[in-house]
């Protein structure tokens, strides 16, 4: 179920702090009681954490930004958050096996806890504007299918929220190919001991593309290109069979997180309707179910192909996700879609009002 509903009807900050400490509570479980049931409740709590993050962070920002008349400026604080996450990510890899060395999976784990802990004061330190309105709205199981049908209406009628929603949840699940990419490199030769290292270069690819994002205010447009890029690379390099087709899946990952980046930006300054925690949500729900079906396809498709042609058949997936988005691209230009729209001379001139 899209968890957003409860971000669009309780405290959104409340909720992201509750995620923080569930996630933390499964990591307590796997450093007490280390057996096979404590780490399928613990990864039972940190989807929980997911699912209540999903949409819920990236609606309390974009309407915080908008409250204060700062929308324009969310493309570039969600590139900032992305490079900070995809750099956290990488220096936390590289300490986990000297702080493994000096104390073991107790530290490693308590460490693991600590840090999820230290969400929830950041959580609750965001601001929280009150929904206008509130009081007259209806409360319970009345009120979540209300939100429910609102979101997915939303999603459904209005044309361009629709195709953002539908790319944004169908392409994170198609990169879910990711999680092969270790089996690959052995698939073509690299030793062992260097396939963690070729898993450095996707990380640091996302992390020049999220920078990259935060750098400038890149147009929706380059979208297409990155995809294409992207699913070029991840073809081309899984074809080559050798350690450099590794790196070049590796850089084609960064190039598919800069178009990823983009279309989150332009979903969130699509949605117009009082559910935008539930569209955002209704996303992540596609991209759960679309990387399920990755993993059956790889997990079934490896009995009878190589590795190789499983990455090569996922890319050209990619590729025409690009053409797609190149279609909604024309396509919003053609219609001129909210923040495209340029002024007509009469308009400009202050002789009719501006659309």
């Amino acid at each position: 179920m899209p968890s957003g509903v409860l971000a669009d009807r309780l405290s959104r900050r409340h909720l992201l702090a509750v995620g923080a400490v569930l996630r933390a509570a499964g990591f307590v479980l796997w450093v007490c009681l280390p057996s096979f049931p404590a780490f399928a409740v613990g990864f039972v709590l940190w989807s929980a954490q997911g699912a209540l993050k999903s949409g819920t962070l990236q609606a309390l920002v974009y309407d915080e930004l908008a409250a204060v008349g700062a929308a324009s400026t969310y493309d570039r604080l969600l590139g900032r958050a992305a490079a900070a996450e995809g750099t956290a990510g990488l220096v936390a890899t590289a300490l986990a096996a000297p702080i493994f060395a000096l104390g073991g999976y107790q530290v490693v784990g308590w460490a693991s806890v600590a840090m999820g802990l230290a969400q929830v004061p950041v959580a609750l330190a965001f601001p929280d504007v009150p929904r206008t309105g509130a009081e007259s709205e209806p409360t319970g199981l009345r009120a979540y299918v209300t939100t429910l049908r609102a979101g997915v209406a939303e999603a459904v009628r209005d044309p361009t929220v629709r195709r953002l929603t539908l790319l944004t949840g169908l392409l994170p699940g198609l990169v879910a190919f990711d999680e092969y990419l270790p089996l690959l490199a052995r698939a073509v030769g690299v030793p062992d001991p260097y396939v963690p290292l070729l898993m450095v270069v996707p990380g640091l690819a996302m992390v020049v593309a999220a920078l990259l994002v935060a750098a400038r205010r890149w147009r929706y447009a380059v979208a297409p290109v990155a995809l294409a890029v992207a699913g070029f690379l991840v073809g081309a390099g899984a074809a080559a069979t050798s350690t450099i087709g590794v790196v070049a899946i590796g850089v084609g990952i960064g190039a598919f997180h800069l178009a990823r980046l983009l279309l989150d930006a332009r979903l969130q300054h699509a949605i117009s309707g009082p559910a935008r925690a539930t569209v955002t949500s209704l996303s992540g729900v596609l991209s759960e179910g679309a990387a399920l079906a990755v993993f059956a396809a790889f997990g079934v498709g490896s009995v009878w192909l190589p590795m190789g042609w499983l990455f090569v058949a996922d890319g050209l997936l990619v590729a025409l996700c690009a053409a797609y988005v190149t279609a909604d691209v024309v396509r919003g230009r053609r219609t001129c879609d909210p923040g495209r729209v340029r002024p007509s001379r009469r308009q400009r001139a202050g002789e009719g009002p501006t659309r």
